[in-house]
């Protein structure tokens, strides 16, 4: 029978919000189990992962919140330069891609097979088999790809230097050349769907209705000066889209991309990529370590702290409202699974207590439809098994653990909680 109380967390309004929620602890020495006096809050951007040697990590992508790629430029001779993860950054696996010392631009994640990379000197790489062999695609130019997408296995698209447009019908083994008709260099491109796209770049907006045939600028696009170099530009549905460009700009359109509003992102900073896991909310990162978040489609843009101060930041994926991924220059990886749950507010007081006989755990005062995960402080999973469960409460059995602190992930149906505690001698 687990009758030992450990402690008693209680906390009124939402749970994880880094400005309006307040834990209060009792803790009691029971059991060789402490509560410890914090909790992950909304600002807590972790690093989860760093590449050694130091390299610049220029784009990282997810297709689900467990698979996931990022690139890096490496200059030590060495090709193993495409990183891949299938357990949600915990550990990323280094994979061939036949190249040194090569700068790789974007990532474009089709299904867990196939993959496309585009990079400088007009490399275009990819691969059908997970990642296990990437093949050089003939792009027909030796000019920097920074863009790339795809709408399906065999129609895609990619962008670069000197106004360059290109486009695929079989699936990259031949692409072809589209006029732009300027020599502008294009950072990113993104199609809404088979016929409709954008192409983005230095003091440039262009875009396509006919699956990138033809390609015209857009005039509604309020370019100031000095200038808008466009790094970024995503869409949530068929009408709204964003996009992010350097003194720390941030535009939103409501008409499918035909005129566009600047937001106030409160920052100077270049903004060099921007996700949105939705309408609502949306993360964009830049240079100085600087991380904006938005959680009402851009009316209001807030910043949050990384853990790596005034690191560069180059690349964001939002899996989820609840879930994002940050790539920087030192070759580091951030994530995020609280930040965008913080912002909501509930006037529901809640009570959660934790009992430990020793060789289980208790969580009761749960909602009936919980979940809990255990991890380590680096992140990595502890798995508890859930012996069985009893309305608003868990029991775990609870393995030998060396003592150090550890973190309860709880999921309900106000969002996320997380809590820390400690297991002794």
């Amino acid at each position: 029978m687990m009758n030992q109380k450990l402690s008693t967390i209680k906390f009124t309004g939402y749970p994880v919000s880094c400005r309006k929620t307040f834990l209060l602890f009792q803790s009691l020495c029971l059991a060789g189990l402490f509560l410890c006096g914090s909790s992950l809050q909304a600002q807590d951007w972790r690093e989860i992962q760093r590449f050694n040697p130091a390299q610049t990590i220029q784009k990282i992508r997810f297709l689900n919140s467990e698979l996931g790629y990022c690139t890096s430029s490496l200059y030590n001779g060495s090709t193993m330069n495409i990183y891949k993860t299938t357990n949600g950054g915990l550990s990323f696996t280094p994979q061939n891609s036949g190249y040194s010392a090569t700068r790789f631009m974007d990532i474009f994640i089709l299904d867990e097979q196939t993959v496309w990379i585009s990079g400088n000197e007009g490399l275009i790489l990819h691969t059908r088999d997970g990642g296990l062999k990437w093949e050089t695609q003939n792009s027909g130019t030796r000019e920097q790809i920074w863009g790339i997408c795809f709408t399906d296995e065999k129609n895609g698209h990619a962008c670069g230097a000197n106004g360059l447009l290109l486009r695929t019908t079989d699936g990259g083994q031949n692409w072809e050349q589209r006029p732009s008709g300027i020599n502008n260099l294009f950072y990113a491109i993104y199609f809404i769907d088979g016929q409709k796209g954008f192409a983005s770049g230095s003091n440039v907006l262009m875009r396509t209705d006919d699956g990138g045939e033809n390609w015209y600028k857009v005039t509604g696009f309020p370019f100031s000066p000095p200038a808008d170099w466009i790094r970024r530009i995503v869409f949530v549905d068929g009408q709204t889209g964003y996009a992010c460009a350097d003194i720390g700009r941030i535009y939103k359109t409501t008409d499918g991309g035909d005129s566009w509003v600047r937001q106030e992102s409160g920052v100077q900073e270049a903004l060099m990529d921007l996700d949105f896991a939705d309408d609502q909310v949306g993360v964009a990162v830049g240079f100085n370590g600087t991380i904006l978040r938005t959680v009402n489609g851009g009316t209001s843009w807030e910043q949050m702290q990384s853990p790596l101060g005034a690191e560069h930041l180059f690349s964001v994926d939002l899996i989820s409202r609840n879930l994002g991924y940050i790539a920087t220059h030192q070759g580091r990886i951030l994530k995020n699974d609280l930040f965008a749950t913080a912002v909501k507010e509930s006037n529901r007081e809640t009570e959660i207590r934790i009992f430990s006989n020793g060789n289980q755990i208790l969580l009761e005062g749960l909602e009936e439809d919980s979940e809990c995960r255990f991890f380590d402080m680096q992140g990595r999973n502890i798995p508890l098994r859930a012996m069985r469960r009893e309305q608003n409460r868990i029991v775990f059995d609870q393995p030998v653990l060396i003592p150090g602190i550890y973190q309860a992930l709880l999921h309900h149906s106000k969002g996320k909680t997380q809590i820390r505690f400690f297991i002794s001698q």
